[in-house]
């Protein structure tokens, strides 16, 4: 055999050993594995025309096509589907068959190009419309486009032609997600009951006496660091209407409910209920909410403050693994007697999150930086504040999730404190670390740490306190 058709013939072997190695109809999980999603039409071989382009093509340019098959489904495999996209759009410049139709279309669409996913896969169905992972796919990125209806409509072709019960469990899922996507009105209701102790309940300063102007002043037993055992209530609820007949504008109430009662000292027990409501916009990539709410305080079982607040954020997702958010606030907190007028507050806080995506979102890690602004009737409460945090959320295949979150934050105050001879200004370090196992579909159980270490150039607000909060609670 003459040299130069051997390695023709060979490369052409390797490249089509590997294209129906990984082929959709060999890779995919064994549960979705069906015989019509085979892409091998009996009357018409797709491939024939990239044999052909094939057998007129050099050596060396048939080993270059290799080469870039074996990077491209390397990264496809590993889930790098940003990186593997246009290799195989340069494979399918060259030569495009069934495989690389699947795997341009599908590595499309989990970045977030859902037009040439479409394309792709609408192309792989006018050669075989019996390829029912194919229509299926077809069908998810119109549910992610947020264009139900065409996903409907692909879901029943592949109804109609009676698929494997494995097929049809897919298509039952994707329906009742539409059904959910649709629904006008949405709830959702979560409450638990827990034990917490803390081990500062006052936020009192390490020391039992303070340095102040002049020379020291000792502190009461309910001013230093006391530790107690409190029962912890919290109660979360909201409704969402869909105002468009897809979703698009909505409508959001939430109600939020938080109850801490000491066992030995009450005078630190805390209240606090929040109602907000509030215009939603969400589109294929972006969301906008604009709440705006009341919440009202309680400390020691008595009345403490009001705070009226709006908080309008939007979120623009870049893909499938980037996202950045960027929200506002403005609070004005008034307190209920005359003696507290001085800390009246107006508040405005500033803040960006960008947010990182990992495999299929079980992995989420936040980064936020914001700056706030208190302007209080005293400006020895007023201050100006930086706070930067770095919070990580995974969830297993056992329903537990984590949640881990470190943040840094400095308050520098407008006027020196009585007593002090400087101006005041903390730096906080805080670390919250959670664990929650869902169990019987509507319950969970939960363990929470949060350590707070509090420093401040005036003594009597430099603190330490960590708290660990066991509870049990439903969601429906």
């Amino acid at each position: 055999m003459n040299t130069k058709y051997f390695f023709r013939f060979t490369g052409v072997f390797l490249i089509f050993f590997i294209l129906v190695l990984f082929s959709p109809s060999f890779a995919q999980p064994a549960d979705q594995t069906t015989a019509d999603d085979n892409f091998r039409d009996e009357k018409y071989d797709p491939n024939k025309k990239a044999v052909e382009k094939l057998s007129k093509m050099k050596p060396e340019e048939i080993e270059a096509l290799d080469s870039k098959v074996a990077e491209a489904l390397t990264l496809y495999y590993d889930g790098q589907y940003g990186r593997a996209l246009p290799i195989f759009n340069q494979i399918a410049s060259t030569v495009e068959t069934m495989d690389v139709m699947w795997w341009v279309g599908t590595s499309a669409m989990k970045t977030g190009n859902m037009e040439l996913a479409i394309k792709k896969f609408k192309g792989m169905l006018e050669v075989n419309p019996n390829l029912h992972r194919v229509r299926l796919e077809l069908a998810a990125t119109y549910f992610q486009m947020q264009r139900y209806e065409e996903a409907k409509k692909e879901l029943a072709a592949v109804k109609a032609a009676r698929p494997p019960e494995a097929v049809l469990k897919n298509v039952d899922k994707l329906l009742a997600a539409i059904d959910e996507a649709t629904r006008k009105v949405a709830w959702n209701v979560r409450f638990s009951q827990g034990i917490m102790y803390d081990t500062n309940i006052s936020a009192g300063p390490n020391d039992s006496s303070i340095s102040v102007l002049g020379g020291t002043i000792p502190l009461t037993d309910e001013q230093k660091k006391l530790a107690d055992y409190a029962s912890i209530t919290n109660f979360s609820g909201n409704v969402l209407y869909n105002i468009s007949k897809e979703k698009g504008v909505l409508w959001n109430s939430t109600l939020d409910v938080y109850n801490s009662a000491y066992f030995q000292y009450g005078k630190f027990n805390y209240f606090l209920t929040d109602l907000s409501t509030g215009p939603w916009w969400a589109g294929r990539q972006d969301i906008l909410k604009v709440p705006f709410g009341y919440s009202y305080q309680e400390y020691g079982s008595e009345q403490l403050s009001g705070i009226f607040h709006i908080d309008p954020s939007y979120e623009h997702f870049f893909g499938s693994n980037f996202s950045l958010k960027g929200s506002f606030r403005y609070a004005r907190e008034r307190f209920n007697y005359t003696e507290n007028e001085s800390y009246d507050n107006d508040t405005r806080r500033y803040e960006i999150s960008p947010s990182f995506y990992f495999g299929n979102r079980k992995h989420i890690i936040s980064l936020s930086a914001a700056y706030e602004d208190s302007s209080a009737n005293a400006r020895q409460f007023s201050y100006d504040g930086q706070f930067y945090a770095i919070s990580y959320f995974t969830r297993f295949p056992t329903q537990t999730e984590i949640f881990l979150r470190y943040q840094w934050s400095v308050k520098e105050y407008k006027e020196i404190p009585p007593l002090f001879d400087s101006y005041r200004y903390d730096r906080r370090n805080m670390v919250t670390a959670v664990i929650n196992q869902n169990f019987y579909k509507n319950f969970f159980a939960s363990f929470a740490i949060n350590y707070i270490d509090n420093y401040s150039s005036a003594g009597l607000y430099d603190f330490s306190k960590e708290t660990y909060t066991l509870s049990i609670g439903a969601y429906f």
